[in-house]
């Protein structure tokens, strides 16, 4: 029904259908998101269904109405939506209709895991040396949402344009997409056009497509996953050392094998046992294009 309100137990959040258009509930990808049906949005949009539709009413992205169905406690469960969606190449950074970006939308109702991963997809970082972006948060997991934006500060961009080779081995041990561009200009073009030092493009030319299948693994994408093992050089040990289990848990690097585990994508595991991965040596470039 157009006069559904669907609420999820967020506090101030919700999702309204009445914000959005008819056309735009009515599309798959919409529904599956509703749904938290990861399989159902890998599946449209291997369909051709359009990633960076737009709803008409609110200016609202697919990004916007993952982070709108979402709290804190039921969270992990969109993360791979996110990831599906960055593969896709959907518009990371498009605000809706009042301003706000998926990034700013995710800092305001304290999606801590959903921040991240839109980080570690690529979205432009913003600079906020007072923190406006978290004035008027509540909560215990502030803190911890101000540590980790801090964590990936300043991303890629700054780091090799100032040729800080250190922020770069972070971000990369980190899991952030090193796939990325701006106004044409690939990361890793950057890089070489900067001038940055041999072990900053070294570390982003051999670490590209391994990132890309850590994206892949987390988004339980097993087709691209399968192409990547085919035509590129994978490296199966990669761990995401930015991880941790919660607030009150050190820091415990995930393996690609538990981070499919932390998502649910079982039907995956079969590809990350090593057994299973003599296929990745067999290719020629380290240097990932895949759209």
């Amino acid at each position: 029904s157009r006069e559904e309100i669907v609420t999820w137990c967020t506090g101030e959040m919700s999702l309204d259908v009445r914000d959005f258009d008819a056309e735009f509930v009515n599309s798959r990808l919409f529904v599956a998101i509703k749904e938290k049906n990861h399989r159902h949005v890998l599946a449209y949009i291997k369909k051709g269904d359009n990633v960076n539709n737009r709803c008409k009413k609110s200016g609202m992205t697919y990004l916007h109405v993952v982070i709108k169905c979402a709290n804190p406690i039921s969270e992990t469960k969109y993360v791979p939506i996110i990831y599906l969606f960055s593969n896709a190449d959907i518009e990371l950074n498009v605000a809706d209709n009042s301003g706000t970006s998926p990034l700013q939308l995710a800092i305001k109702h304290n999606l801590l895991e959903i921040m991240e991963a839109l980080i570690k997809c690529g979205t432009e970082y913003i600079v906020d040396p007072e923190e406006t972006l978290f004035s008027g948060l509540r909560g215990p997991c502030v803190y911890e949402l101000i540590n980790k934006y801090k964590f990936f500060s300043p991303g890629y961009w700054n780091a090799v344009k100032e040729d800080k080779a250190f922020r770069v081995n972070v971000l990369v041990k980190s899991w952030c997409r090193i796939n990325v561009s701006q106004n044409g200009i690939t990361l890793i073009e950057c890089a070489k056009k900067s001038f940055a030092c041999d072990k900053i493009v070294k570390q982003l030319t051999n670490n590209e497509a391994s990132i890309e299948f850590a994206h892949a693994t987390m988004a339980g994408d097993k087709f691209r996953m399968k192409y990547l093992l085919d035509h590129y050089k994978i490296d199966m040990d990669i761990t995401d050392c930015s991880h941790r289990d919660s607030y009150f848990e050190p820091y415990s690097p995930l393996s690609l094998y538990g981070a499919a585990l932390k998502y649910g994508h079982k039907d995956i595991l079969e590809l990350l046992r090593t057994d299973n991965n003599s296929q990745a040596n067999k290719v020629q470039s380290t240097v990932c294009s895949v759209s």
